[in-house]
Formats: structure tokens, C-alpha cells, sequence
């Protein structure tokens, strides 16, 4: 038997798989104990995406989907290089050898052009339009704000927290050749904790100290310490 909530007594778009709504803040409850907030508010599209990006089964098959798409499309990206390869050095060079070099670079460069197309797809970690709720969102005593106003809150302290984590040895420096990528993780930390102080902020939260200093620390001398270790 098909589990719809949409299906169950009861069941209304105002409150996702039937439970009872929130009585302050425009979220839900999930079938996983965890509150959720929706972007675009609780409407009766909000379940659906809930299990796309929440529940197991559907991870999994959406993931499997997904590596089919990317393995047809390298594999129709390969021959289609190839192909143009080939079709290039019949033109102009006519011989067969030409044409099996031109088909070889074209394949080469088919398999370049696949990789990168698959490394390009799978950087985009924005946050998706429902999100869990963090404790500190959920206990705010700020009465009925609006779903993309919870959704920001939410979004920004889970950011904040995970960037936290890791962002210490972000921007360690070992050798001069990685100050630049140490300092492009400052700067996005330092985005990141604009982003936190506003939301704590507006939720009356008592703020932390950043996980490192936002700018560079300038030595003894008056000029920025490249911190090399």
C-alpha cells in the first residue's frame, strides 16, 4: 500500500503528513521526529520535497538516477567527440590513419570534456528549499514570522556550524603557494559569520566568537603575517 500522507484523515496542506502544526513557526513536523521549514511555506508540494531531499529510499533512487544520467551523457559526450574527431580529419586529411587519430583525440578530449561536466555537477551545495531546523531557531520566542524568514535563520546557523568545523585547517599555511586558497577560505567564513550574527541577532541568541579571526593578522611589524607554518 502506497504511504501518501496526502491520502490520511485529516490530512490538509497547512499540516505536512499529518501532523500537528507548529504554534508559533511555519514548520513541520517529518516522519523523522526533526522539524523542517519550507522556503516557499507549507503548501501541498512541501512533502514531496521534504522526501527528495530528506528521505533514505528516495535519496537512494534519485542517486541512482542520476549516476544512469551522468554515465549516458559521458558516454554520449565520448562519441560525440570522437565522431567530430574523426569527421574533421576525413575532411582534411582523407587517409584512414588520420581519421583514427582524429577519432583517438577526439575521444580524449571527450573524456576530458565528461569529467569535468560531472565535477562542475556535483559542487552545488546550496541549500535546497526545505531545510531542518537547527534547536535554536526552533525555541525562538519571535512570533509568526514568514517561512523565508525561518528558512534564513535556519540556514545561515547550520552554515555557520559547519563551516566552523573544518575552517581552522582551511587556513593553516604550510608554504606560500597555499596563502591564496587560505585566504579564499577566510573570506568565505567571514560571509558565512556576517550571515550567523544577523540571524542570531534577530533570534536574540547570545553570539560565539568566530572559529578565526575574519582578516588576516598583521605582524609585529605592521604588515600581514603570511602565517606560514
Amino acid at each position: 500500500m502506497r504511504d501518501d500522507a496526502s491520502a490520511r484523515p485529516g490530512h490538509t496542506p497547512d499540516a505536512p503528513f499529518g501532523a500537528s502544526p507548529h504554534p508559533r513557526l511555519p514548520v513541520f513536523q517529518a516522519p523523522d521526529g526533526g522539524w523542517y521549514v519550507d522556503r516557499d511555506g507549507l503548501t501541498a508540494g512541501t512533502e514531496r520535497r521534504w522526501r527528495q531531499a530528506f528521505e533514505p529510499r528516495t535519496i537512494r533512487r534519485r542517486a541512482r538516477l542520476a549516476s544512469v544520467a551522468r554515465l549516458l551523457r559521458a558516454v554520449l559526450l565520448l562519441v560525440g567527440c570522437a565522431a567530430l574527431g574523426a569527421g574533421v580529419d576525413f575532411v582534411v586529411g582523407g587517409s584512414s590513419e588520420a581519421v583514427v587519430v582524429g577519432a583517438a583525440i577526439g575521444a580524449l578530449v571527450g573524456v576530458w570534456v565528461a569529467l569535468l561536466t560531472m565535477l562542475w555537477a556535483q559542487r552545488d551545495s546550496a541549500p535546497g528549499t526545505v531545510v531542518r531546523m537547527p534547536e535554536e531557531v526552533l525555541l525562538t520566542e519571535v512570533t509568526s514570522p514568514s517561512p523565508r524568514r525561518v528558512w534564513l535563520w535556519s540556514t545561515a546557523l547550520d552554515a555557520e556550524a559547519r563551516a566552523r568545523e573544518t575552517i581552522g585547517y582551511e587556513v593553516e599555511v604550510e608554504c606560500p603557494a597555499q596563502l591564496a586558497s587560505a585566504a579564499r577560505a577566510r573570506a568565505r567564513y567571514a560571509a558565512t559569520y556576517r550571515a550567523y550574527v544577523e540571524a542570531a541577532t534577530d533570534l536574540g541568541l547570545p553570539l560565539r566568537a568566530p572559529a578565526v579571526p575574519l582578516e588576516p593578522q598583521p605582524s609585529a611589524g605592521g604588515r600581514q603575517a603570511p602565517s606560514v607554518r
